[in-house]
């Protein structure tokens, strides 16, 4: 006999809640936070939630329209992969500021003022997961400039540099 659960999951995959409803539910909780945020409309909530909820259907309606438009699995990897990474630097800090008595002085002496190492190694574990997780495939590299077979390396390339860039600038520090 088959799992309940697992029948509701196979339910909800047929009837698209992870292709469509929930990404656009995620898109539309970050375009409100950074509505929110901004205060681009003044303080007005309902214009905020209004605008975010139209921008997302906008988006999803889109992805609606492309052939075999699956984000939901990659999405599930992506999520469940950096919920791992969390948890393993979570338990790396717990360790060491068990390991050393002053845990805040060590990581300002080990990293210095610079934040560097920490950008660089974000955008690496962002660009890693991204591939990893098959939400490159998504983007459809294949259909875009990027034709060929150095179209998604071109790509990597690119975003590495703009990291980099951003990092570097990010340490420079501001003209006195």
């Amino acid at each position: 006999m088959a799992n309940p659960f697992q029948l509701i999951v196979e339910r909800l995959t047929e009837i698209g809640v992870y292709d469509y409803l929930f990404p656009m539910i995620i898109f539309w909780a970050v375009f409100f936070a950074l509505l929110k945020k901004t205060k681009i409309f003044g303080d007005s909530v309902v214009i905020y939630a209004t605008l975010s909820l139209v921008l997302s259907f906008f988006i999803w309606a889109y992805a609606a329209t492309l052939p075999a438009m699956a984000i939901g699995g990659p999405m599930s990897k992506f999520i469940v992969q950096v919920f791992i990474i969390i948890l393993v630097v979570s338990f790396g800090l717990i360790g060491g500021s068990l390991a050393y008595p002053d845990f805040s002085e060590t990581l300002k002496r080990a990293f210095g003022e610079s934040n560097a190492f920490l950008w660089i190694f974000l955008v690496t574990v962002i660009i890693v997961l991204f591939a990893t997780s098959g939400l490159g495939s998504v983007l459809r590299l294949g259909d875009t400039i990027f034709k060929g077979e150095g179209g998604g390396i071109f790509l990597l390339l690119l975003m590495l540099f703009l990291g980099l860039a951003f990092t570097v600038v990010s340490v420079i520090p501001p003209k006195r």
